[in-house]
């Protein structure tokens, strides 16, 4: 990294500290123009138009740097995101797989192609890879939803009681959280519990 770029990304980062979001942005845009190969900055412009819901920015400089470096794991991850809310669950497990040869032991990696799998309605596999991510962070409480999420699809109610209350304990203000548990518990023919679990989801959503 050329100390322009290095200055240009520690200025950055402050601004970004600062919540000064618009002028990170014209920061690294500066620097850019200097390091037009640069994949560091690319993915992190990539990062921060896609936090403000700038798609298809975020896919151009996201692109690009996956064109310099199509190993970029920030990149991949990113990028795999983008095509998996859009559907695109092949092409973004095609983008997972280069990123798993190289990084095998990320959780939110791993929760991605879980969830691509669960996308693809193969559940089997959605729950074998996200019990990896599992594995690596497991206090991740939503990788604990997702794989609630899974095994009520699967109907496997105790299952999902057990990983939705994990997720709850880690995660207090989440209301689909209270919601799906209640579905569970529904099914579980707890009814106490599950009323009370459907007044805390609509407690938090109001």
């Amino acid at each position: 990294m050329h100390r322009q770029e290095l200055s240009s990304m520690v200025l950055g980062k402050i601004q970004l500290m600062e919540g000064d979001t618009d002028n990170a942005i014209q920061t690294y845009l500066q620097a850019l123009h200097l390091s037009p190969e640069s994949t560091e900055l690319l993915t992190t412009l990539g990062l921060l138009y896609l936090q403000n819901g700038l798609y298809p920015k975020a896919f151009e400089y996201l692109g690009n740097a996956l064109t310099y470096d199509p190993t970029n794991y920030k990149g991949i991850l990113a990028a795999g995101c983008m095509m998996q809310s859009h559907g695109d669950y092949d092409v973004a497990l095609s983008k997972y797989r280069v990123a798993a040869a190289s990084v095998p032991e990320s959780s939110p990696l791993w929760n991605n192609i879980g969830m691509c799998f669960y996308g693809k309605k193969k559940y089997v596999a959605a729950i074998s890879c996200l019990k990896r991510a599992l594995y690596f962070s497991p206090f991740d409480w939503r990788v604990l939803y997702n794989l609630g999420l899974v095994h009520l699809s699967m109907q496997q109610y105790t299952s999902a009681f057990h990983f939705l209350s994990a997720a709850i304990s880690l995660h207090h203000g989440n209301a689909t959280l209270y919601m799906l548990l209640a579905v569970a518990l529904t099914y579980l023919d707890d009814t106490e519990n599950a009323k009370n679990s459907y007044q805390q989801a609509a407690g938090l959503d109001q």
